[in-house]
């Protein structure tokens, strides 16, 4: 692709997710930087990607299962179920149940969705409730939605055929009780400025909860339970998206209880009152559990897009973790000329007791590596760049993430800015607001972890 059309693609007004895209294309690199990210949010776009895996032909659904060897098929007489409910759990559940509810039309009896926020489309004839809860800390709002979730499952019978749509932030939107909300709260808190991950944090969470943990496959027990699973996990285990409502879990109350003292804990562990998960399988006998969707799909088309473009693609991981400050440094130091390096996952940002700034993953990510910079030219320069960014388009903030390189490196010391001292305070949205460098996107694609672009020329 010529700079002339890469100029014409990225100022023709054409529907990009990146909303500030024009912005931000201040030079050829970053434009193809934009043009792989824009390919990894095209593959998760929640009503297209609905669409393409999920058929009605007659009174059969036809849902298409990815698979590295190739797409296999779910096949559901719907003749076979005389009631069909939908449940969405999680950002992005209500497109997802109400795009699926267009599919399903009549066929549908009624249906219950969770999220951060209701989509903005006609949903009165879907027989479908959206409901909005907060997040990342829950609230009585989402006690609320929750208990009518638990009102519905409770209404099954064994001829009944309940589609589930899972998705990350399901564990802090689900939240049953005044008792599993005080407790949510200062767990959340205290683990994740502790820098617990992300899997320490649900397995405490699912002992929390009357939903979580495979709770909500029992309260919908003896119905068929469908269950479709967009994971944000590192490594897609299934029972710790959400925290696993459908799944059956394989962590104890011992476990839970283990991991709130390694981390010194400072509250009365007895007052959370801490609950087993449900060890009986016959409440899972007929629950399918889908992997829906993951990170593969946007870092394989974001690989797609960055051989277009004419780089080497290369995927480092699709499970990052750990310190999410020093996360980009291992790509940065293996990326070779005419190369982009491509990865997924879910770093941490551990807290001290300083008070903080705003900023999320990404952003801390991107302005770890350009901090790291300042004292080592073989990281940033004119033909380096780096970005991170939340797939559902929020990264703790109303920013999606940050784009780094050389520009942004001028510009921040042309200001005058303290890289370390941004840093020191997680202060990294106030950083990039400043250098002009936060990405914004629309909010209309799945939650499937962050994704990293890292580019040479």
């Amino acid at each position: 692709m010529t700079l002339r059309q890469l100029a014409r693609l990225c100022f023709l007004k054409i529907k990009m997710t990146i909303t500030n895209f024009k912005n931000l294309a201040k030079n050829p690199l970053r434009q193809k930087a934009l043009l792989i990210a824009e390919a990894g949010y095209k593959a998760i776009e929640i009503s297209r990607v609905i669409h393409q895996k999920i058929k009605l032909k007659e009174n059969q659904l036809v849902i298409i299962l990815a698979s590295i060897n190739g797409s296999k098929k779910l096949k559901l007489n719907l003749n076979d179920y005389p009631r069909i409910f939908l449940i969405g759990i999680g950002k992005g559940s209500a497109l997802a149940c109400a795009t699926l509810a267009k599919i399903l039309g009549k066929k549908l009896t009624g249906g219950i969705a969770l999220d951060i926020q209701k989509p903005k489309l006609e949903i009165r004839n879907l027989k479908l409730e959206i409901l909005a809860g907060t997040h990342p800390l829950p609230s009585q709002k989402n006690v609320n939605a929750t208990q009518k979730i638990i009102k519905l499952a409770k209404r099954l019978n064994k001829d009944d055929l309940l589609i589930t749509f899972i998705c990350g932030g399901g564990s802090a939107l689900a939240c049953a009780s005044k008792t599993e909300l005080k407790a949510s709260q200062t767990i959340f808190k205290e683990l994740t400025k502790k820098g617990a991950d992300i899997i320490e944090l649900n397995t405490v969470r699912k002992h929390l909860s009357e939903l979580k943990g495979g709770n909500l496959a029992k309260l919908a027990y003896p119905a068929t339970v469908i269950s479709l699973i967009v994971s944000d996990v590192p490594g897609n285990d299934l029972s710790m998206v959400a925290s696993g409502p459908t799944v059956f879990d394989k962590t104890t109350k011992k476990d839970a209880i283990r991991i709130l003292k390694e981390y010194n804990f400072q509250f009365p562990i007895s007052n959370f009152q801490l609950l087993e998960t449900p060890k009986d399988r016959k409440f899972f006998n007929k629950v399918k559990n889908i992997l829906f969707l993951s990170n593969q799909e946007p870092v394989l088309a974001m690989a797609k897009k960055a051989e277009e473009l004419g780089f080497k693609p290369k995927i480092y991981s699709l499970k990052i973790q750990g310190e999410a400050k020093k996360s980009l440094l291992p790509l940065m130091e293996a990326i070779k000329k005419n190369e982009a390096i491509l990865a997924a996952g879910e770093t941490t940002v551990t807290l001290d007791n300083r008070p903080t700034g705003r900023g999320g993953r990404n952003m801390e990510a991107v302005l770890g590596a350009l901090t790291k910079s300042l004292n080592s030219k073989f990281y940033i320069l004119n033909s380096n760049l780096v970005m991170s960014f939340a797939s559902d388009g929020r990264d703790n903030t109303e920013a999606a993430g940050a784009i780094g390189d050389i520009l942004t490196l001028k510009k921040a010391q042309k200001l005058k800015l303290n890289f370390q001292e941004f840093l020191n305070k997680h202060n990294s949205f106030s950083f990039f607001k400043k250098t002009g460098d936060l990405i914004f996107a629309k909010q209309k694609t799945f939650n499937v972890s962050d994704l990293v672009v890292v580019l040479k020329e």
